[in-house]
């Protein structure tokens, strides 16, 4: 069994959040510099640009994946499992109301807490 520490695999996952957004930011750089070249009215070879293009679509799949990765570390550092989760403290305070409202309504007088 691998032990998997929680705040090391977030850290891990920030940290290669940090590497994709350097590589986004110059792609986009990238991209200005065609846009310009472009606007110049300089001839652009379709396959740069389908490669750059190509590389955009990569990197951003990779920051969905690694935003996920990082959003299911948040939700396990919470306890969560799954799409919900179940609140002890607000379902001992219902538990407790009703309780009360059945001590009232029975005349039980003192139930245990």
């Amino acid at each position: 069994m691998i032990l998997v520490h929680l705040e090391e695999e977030m850290s891990r996952l920030e940290d290669e959040r940090d590497r994709i957004a350097d590589v986004l930011r110059d792609l986009g750089e990238d991209i200005r510099r065609l846009k310009a070249q472009i606007e110049d009215g300089k001839a652009v070879s379709k396959t740069d640009a389908g490669k750059l293009m190509s590389d955009v679509r990569y990197w951003m799949r990779a920051s969905h994946e690694t935003e996920a990765q990082i959003a299911n570390v948040r939700r396990k550092q919470k306890g969560l499992a799954g799409d919900w989760a179940l609140d002890l403290e607000r379902a001992r305070d219902e538990i407790g109301c009703r309780m009360a409202r059945l001590r009232r309504c029975c005349g039980a007088g003192e139930l245990p807490e």
